[in-house]
């Protein structure tokens, strides 16, 4: 969060602009790899804290709310940085569906490398 943050800080002019499609796939791509992250530390609080098996339906679910709610205010904080759009529904989306997307890859690598969870 800390490096979308410092993207976001970048005042408009001293930013280089992508194209629309590019600029929804780097949205995607960012916040893919922070559900990937995120995914993570909830498995982690699961398995090691709770001591329960992974439900992947609540991993997924906690994940998707997370980044949404980061997604958001990522927008938010756009709104009071100088030549930046915020609050950008199409940006939002694209951050909310790569967090999705993180979480299911991270429930891949996890089976993949051994690690059996419930649910």
């Amino acid at each position: 969060m800390r490096t979308i943050w410092f993207l976001s800080s970048i005042p408009g002019d001293k930013n280089p602009q992508l194209k629309m499609q590019l600029d929804k796939l780097a949205h995607f791509l960012g916040f893919a790899g922070g559900g990937i992250l995120i995914a993570g530390l909830f498995t982690t609080i699961t398995l090691v804290l709770l001591r329960r098996k992974v439900r992947w339906d609540h991993i997924v679910t906690a994940t998707a709310i997370t980044v949404g709610l980061l997604g958001w205010f990522d927008e938010w904080h756009q709104c009071f940085t100088p030549g930046r759009s915020g609050a950008n529904m199409g940006d939002w989306v694209a951050d909310f569906l790569g967090g999705i997307a993180g979480a299911y890859a991270f429930r891949r690598m996890f089976h993949r490398f051994g690690q059996k969870g419930g649910g």
